[in-house]
């Protein structure tokens, strides 16, 4: 068996620690008694020890890194909520409510929903407006042409008027119905002319009062006051030349008989366009009126 010193002192060894001539000698005597012998380590390798200790440190890194990225993902987005964020949008607003909610849409803010708008000022016309306007029109132009029409007829006429026979003609003045149907028949072909009151050119009420006047009877130049004044008659009673006034005011003329098949006649000034002359009632709506003598 070698000694320590024996070791320390062949040339083999001169280059080798004391830490190093140790291990050999420990080795040797383990071989000698059997044991299988470690391979001693070259001293130009690297220390093991730092190796293992850097790895182990990668490893750890590496195990963080991954924890880290993992929790991340598992991160809802409703989770996030930076305290310092301030909300001044409608879209902002809304994410907020989806957070607080964990909802998975949103509703939309009053504002979208109710934009501010206008209306165009241009509105289309409708057929019944145009239909409405055009017979305005039509009337308007109808009057003026009714108006020219009766001073030209005015005009035309030299006879006496309304106001001259009542003042021939003293009130209360006895006549008889037939004598103002047979008068009232003189005038027939007479043209209707708006506010006419002449043999020149007549309208419903202006050839009523001109006719009654002849008899002493003054009479308003207007259908629905005639429609009132005098007395009301029932058909039974009523005789021809009495007036014939529609309920509404419209209208009226002279009682002229009835038919065998029992249609009322009346004799009248009827309408622009039309002439004095006798004809069917058109209406269901009207009473008679009867006026002294």
């Amino acid at each position: 068996m070698h000694t320590l010193a024996e070791d320390t002192n062949e040339t083999t060894h001169g280059a080798m620690t004391r830490r190093e001539v140790r291990e050999a000698y420990q080795a040797r005597n383990d071989a000698a008694a059997g044991k299988r012998a470690a391979v001693p380590v070259p001293t130009s390798a690297a220390p093991a020890k730092p190796k293992r200790r850097l790895k182990s440190f990668a490893n750890v890194f590496v195990l963080l890194a991954a924890a880290g990225i993992v929790g991340t993902i598992a991160i809802p987005a409703y989770a996030f909520s930076p305290a310092s964020q301030s909300h001044t949008d409608g879209s902002s607003i809304a994410i907020d409510s989806m957070k607080r909610a964990n909802a998975q849409h949103s509703a939309a803010i009053p504002s979208a929903l109710a934009p501010a708008s206008t209306r165009d000022a241009f509105q289309a016309t409708t057929a019944q407006e145009v239909a409405s306007t055009k017979l305005a029109a039509q009337r308007t132009a109808a009057a003026k042409a009714a108006v020219a029409q009766a001073a030209s007829y005015r005009a035309a006429y030299t006879g006496p008027t309304a106001a001259q026979y009542l003042a021939q003609t003293p009130a209360g003045t006895s006549y008889s119905l037939a004598a103002v149907l047979a008068t009232a028949k003189k005038y027939i072909g007479t043209p209707y002319v708006y506010g006419g009151s002449t043999p020149a050119g007549f309208d419903c009420s202006g050839f009523v009062m001109f006719v009654y006047a002849q008899f002493g009877v003054s009479l308003p130049h207007s259908a629905r006051a005639q429609g009132h004044i005098g007395q009301t008659v029932s058909q039974a009673n009523a005789q021809p030349g009495d007036i014939i006034a529609f309920n509404d005011g419209s209208h009226d003329g002279f009682y002229a008989g009835t038919t065998a098949d029992g249609t009322v006649l009346i004799l009248d000034a009827p309408k622009p366009g039309g002439a004095v002359g006798i004809r069917p009632v058109w209406s269901n709506s009207y009473h008679f009126q009867h006026f002294g003598g």
